[in-house]
Parts: structure tokens; sequence; C-alpha cells
């Protein structure tokens, strides 16, 4: 078919409403594409690349944009020089006007009031931000600092707290306040971490941590026995922190504390599971308990089938063809200072050779100063024998260690030794 043409022939008033309809898709097009290269360039530009102007041309573009006014505001607070933050609040204030619902504007529009020096229009901004969001930790702790720069350090550090409690990244800086703004007031530093359980125990180990034992210790005293116990994951670090510092002591109370049961309990001259009858943890868990570790060739563990007065007993079997640095058996005892102890267990042995088989040593724990020890294990193979010594704390000793060692062999590098040595029924008790 041959093609035909089509001609329309319009009125002069539909040409009119057709040619306005044309403009004003033209005229909205060039609106909508200035709105997106503003935006773009609010968006995407790297400030330290790019000069303040660029800004704001983005903000010339797009000016009913929130976001080229917030680029805008944060960049001139960065690059000009304070005596111009009147122009940093008017950007914040326009983008908040322009987006009223977003709590980012709302805490940057607060910050720059403070800057300006306009506390109570910061505050009404900081507190709509948290209104906004108030399950998020950025705007309460903006508004907590504030409120603790103009003296309302109960308001300020309630707010602080819930920040915390919403990102515990914040935890360590709210103790920190806590600690220069109350550091001679105890009552003070309490309220500052608020009531709760976990935070009071949190800032207790915070505090000995640092070597404030005294203000650690007493407000974890604060705490319920039920709350120390929930409260375990603090107490071990307390703990930790305190037997770092050579707070044996302390740090035994504190583990009475929270220890799993009865049998874990620690005292002054007592060896716990001196039988190895009571199958407790023999580990880093177990601070005051025996630590046990085996290697490749020291291997270590309870024989529950050799026992010198019941049926289980520490075994150490020995392969070693050259050397051995340490064998892996102690444990830590809190004792007094200035004070007699005598000291005893029992070992068995089966084909033990080498020309330095292992011995009890006692030292103090804090600096491994020797007190004393056994002689050697018999060589050969030995039904149980009685071993004892005695020994004298110091002045100072809160805690020895128990633990077994080997001399090195004096005529060479390279020291064998096979065999296997069992242990049984320690004991340490103060001479009478």
């Amino acid at each position: 078919m041959p093609e035909q043409l089509m001609q329309i022939k319009a009125s002069a008033p539909l040409k009119v409403i057709m040619t306005m309809t044309v403009m004003l898709a033209l005229f909205a097009s060039w609106f909508v594409v200035r709105w997106y290269v503003g935006n773009t360039i609010a968006e995407y530009f790297h400030p330290e690349d790019h000069p303040l102007e660029t800004a704001q041309m983005a903000v010339g573009l797009a000016p009913n944009d929130p976001l080229p006014h917030w680029r805008l505001g944060n960049l001139a607070q960065k690059e000009l020089p304070p005596d111009q933050i009147s122009l940093v609040v008017s950007e914040y204030e326009k983008a908040v006007s322009l987006s009223p619902n977003d709590y980012r504007l709302w805490m940057e529009f607060g910050g720059a009031l403070e800057q300006e020096g306009d506390f109570d229009k910061a505050e009404k901004a900081l507190r709509e931000s948290v209104k906004l969001a108030p399950s998020y930790a950025y705007p309460r702790w903006y508004l907590g600092n504030l409120l603790l720069r103009t003296d309302r350090y109960d308001e300020g550090f309630a707010e602080l707290r819930l920040a915390s409690q919403a990102n515990d990244q914040f935890q360590p800086q709210l103790f920190n306040l806590a600690w220069q703004l109350n550091k001679t007031n105890f009552d003070s530093l309490s309220a500052a971490v608020g009531n709760t359980p976990s935070m009071r125990a949190a800032f207790s180990k915070y505090l000995v941590e640092r070597g404030r034992f005294d203000e650690g210790l007493r407000l974890w005293t604060t705490l319920s026995e039920t709350d120390k116990r929930e409260n375990r994951f603090y107490a071990d670090a307390i703990i930790g922190s305190l037997v770092a510092y050579h707070h044996y002591h302390q740090a035994m109370e504190i583990w009475n504390e929270v220890a799993p049961g009865p049998s874990y309990n620690a005292d002054f001259g007592h060896i716990l599971d001196r039988g190895f009858e009571e199958n407790l943890a023999h580990g880093p868990g177990a601070v005051f308990g025996w630590q046990v570790q085996s290697n490749s060739q020291v291997q270590i563990g309870i024989d529950a089938g050799q026992g010198h007065s019941g049926s289980r007993s520490l075994r150490v079997y020995f392969q070693v063809r050259s050397h051995i640095e340490a064998i892996n058996v102690s444990q830590l005892v809190p004792v007094k200072p200035n004070t007699e102890y005598d000291f005893e267990c029992y070992l068995k042995t089966d084909r033990l050779e080498s020309a330095e088989t292992p011995v009890i040593s006692i030292v103090n724990a804090a600096d491994e100063a020797y007190f004393a020890g056994s002689a050697a294990a018999p060589s050969g193979s030995n039904n149980w024998q009685r071993i004892s010594f005695s020994f004298k704390t110091g002045a100072q000793t809160e805690a020895i260690k128990v633990r077994m060692v080997r001399n090195t062999c004096s005529d060479s590098a390279v020291c064998p030794i096979f065999g296997t040595v069992w242990y049984d029924d320690f004991d340490l008790r103060p001479r009478k």
C-alpha cells in the first residue's frame, strides 16, 4: 500500500496548549537535571580534593535538596575559621528545614549550635535527634556530652549510659569521663555509671585494670552475691588483673565469690585437688587450681588406675630424645607472709631414666624467687615414696607456685628423659 501521510490541523487554542505543555516539560526537566547534578556533586565529591566553591555550586544547583546544604555546612565547619560558624549553622538549619525527620541533620545542627555558643538551641536540636532515633547511640552521646559541659552531670551521664548500652564502643569513654570528673567522690563515681549490675561490674574491671584497686574493688562489693556470679566474665578479668599486679589475696576473695563450686575455693596454704580425686578443671579457668598442659614430648594427665591413698594420681610420661624447656605442671597457692610451711607429696616412678629427673619446687609467685625444693625423682622403677621439705615465706609474699621443674644437664645441651612419674597427695601446712 502506498504510504499515507496524516496531517493534523490544530486550532490556535490547541497550539497554545501544546506549546505550553512542551515548555512546562522542558522547564521541569531543567529543574530535575539541576537537582540531580547538585545532589550528585554533594554526595560523591571528595572535600579534601575540592574547594569550598564546589559545595556552594551544588547548593546553587539544588537549593531545595538538604544534602548539598549539609555538605556545605560540613565542609565550612572543617575549612573555615571559628568566627565563620554562623555560615555553618545557617546551612545545617536549612538542611534540617528541608528534611526535618533526619536525626543525623539535627545532630550536626546541634553540634554547630554548641560551637556557636547557643547551648539552649543546641540542646533542643540534639533532643530532637534523640527523639527521632531513641535507640541510636550517637544522638544520646552528643546530648550527654553537651549536658556535661553545661554542668548537668546527672542528666548527662544518664544519656551517656544509654549511649554505651546501645553501642558498647562508647563504654570506655563513659568510664573515662566518670573517673575524670568524680575520682575524688566515690558516691558520685558510683552514680555516674548507674545501678545496672553489669555496668558496675564492667566499671570495676576498668578501674582494676588501670591499677585503681581500692575504687574498683569497693564498687565490686556493691553488687549482690547473685550479681557477682552473673557477671563472671568481668570477675574473671578482675581476678586476672589482680594476679598480674600480684594482689593475690584480693584475687582469692573474688575468686571464691564466683568459683564454680566449693571444691574450687582457695584458702591460705590450701592446695586444691591435692589427691586428684575431685575431677576439677586443670587449666587457666581454674586460677588457683592445677595448671597442666601436655605436649608431644611430655604427656600429662590423670591416671584413674594409680593412687597413693585414693584411686587417682597425676601421671607424667616423658619421651624426650634431646631437650625440653619446661614441664607444664603448677599450682598458684595463696599463703601468709613471714610464715613457715611444711610441704609433702608422694611420687612413684616406672623406668624413669635421665641425667636430670624432675623435682618439685616452691617459688614466690610475684618474682619466682626460689624458696625450697625436693630432691630429684629416683631413676628406675620405684613404689610410692614420700618427699617433704620446709620453707618460710617472705615479708611481702602473698602466694607461691608449686611446680614441677627439671634442672639443666650440666655437661650437655642434649638431655633426654624417658619413663613415667606419678604424683599424689600434695599437702601444705603452716608449721605450728
